[in-house]
């Protein structure tokens, strides 16, 4: 079982940043191009903001309350497509993945260099790959499985090659793209985490109810993700779905262990036509996502699209040590 399995297994809640994007957008000004947030790692003054501002107080927040970290390396959107809209080199993918590793561990390093013994704070480093096209819609409903994993392996390798402890298949939007990034970990030997997002019915862009998409993901690779989450979604949106599950006693709900959470409670569409940030209510949030945490046994729980570090902490305060059910593929 590798580390990061035993880690997650442990009963300690992992937590995770907040959502970096629109935090970088629309509370720092960066110019988020294509919601590339990895442009930030080749821009010094911009990059040491977000870690004062941004990432140190998420470092501080677990810390403060035993919790562990599952820290992004800021490379969602760092793949082929992505790397060539912004007018970037194909050999600039590489150098983008191994900047976005080194970079996030010596913001862990820094942090903990200011802190008493360390800081005491448990990291799992995880590369955060996202789907080929937008992270709210399907770009390709054609897109098999093979073709999904022989585009993300550029990525993965270079991502195994710089030394990330995991890949996340984040904000997936269709089951064949989810089989296909787990499969290009997989060649790598990289332990991967499979997150969809889901609509406010909860079921994926793709129209998948979650509990079959973890079914086919499991029959596809064998059962190889670590475990399944969810991203991008507010916790009213997963809930009924987690409710009927358990109802039901459905198998893949003991695979189920995590979610970042929107601040907000519109839908995907409703938030790709606002022009303002919708931060919601941290306090709320931090209840809600830990409501969801003690009732399902979830291990991972943070924030996503238009959290910061106060939601985190708002997340941090309010979640727990949980007993999990067995949730990690050995």
């Amino acid at each position: 079982m590798s580390e990061p399995a035993k880690a997650l297994q442990s009963g300690k809640t992992f937590l995770t940043p907040g959502g970096t994007e629109t935090f970088m957008l629309f509370q720092q000004g960066f110019p988020l191009r294509e919601a590339c947030a990895f442009e930030i790692l080749d821009d010094e003054p911009s990059w040491a903001r977000l870690g004062r501002e941004y990432l140190a107080p998420i470092f501080s927040a677990a810390a403060a309350h035993g919790h562990g970290l599952l820290l992004d390396t800021l490379v969602w959107r760092a793949h082929p497509d992505f790397v060539a809209a912004l007018g970037y080199p194909a050999t600039d993918l590489a150098r983008f993945n191994q900047l976005g590793v080194v970079r996030t561990r010596e913001a862990v390093a820094q942090w903990r260099a200011g802190q008493p013994a360390g800081g005491g704070l448990e990291v799992i480093l995880a590369a955060d790959v996202g789907p080929r096209g937008d992270g709210y819609r399907v770009a390709d409903r054609e897109l098999t499985p093979e073709a999904a994993c022989e585009y993300h392996r550029a990525q993965v390798e270079v991502l195994a090659h710089a030394g990330v402890d995991l890949v996340c298949a984040l904000t997936m939007t269709s089951v064949a793209e989810a089989i296909g990034v787990t499969l290009a970990a997989r060649e790598q030997g990289l332990p991967v985490i499979v997150s969809p997002t889901v609509e406010t019915n909860g079921t994926l862009p793709d129209g998948t109810p979650l509990g079959e998409m973890i079914r086919r993901v499991e029959e596809a690779t064998g059962g190889t993700p670590l475990l399944y989450m969810v991203n991008c979604a507010h916790p009213s949106h997963l809930e009924p779905t987690l409710a009927r599950a358990r109802a039901d006693d459905a198998d893949w709900l003991r695979r189920f262990k995590g979610i970042r959470a929107n601040s907000s409670r519109k839908s995907h569409a409703e938030l790709d036509n606002s022009t303002e940030l919708d931060r919601g209510n941290p306090d709320e949030l931090g209840r809600a996502v830990a409501d969801l945490q003690r009732a399902y046994d979830l291990s991972i729980v943070g924030g996503c699209c238009g959290t910061d570090a106060e939601h985190v902490a708002a997340i941090a305060a309010a979640a727990g040590t949980t007993p999990l059910r067995a949730a990690c593929g050995a």
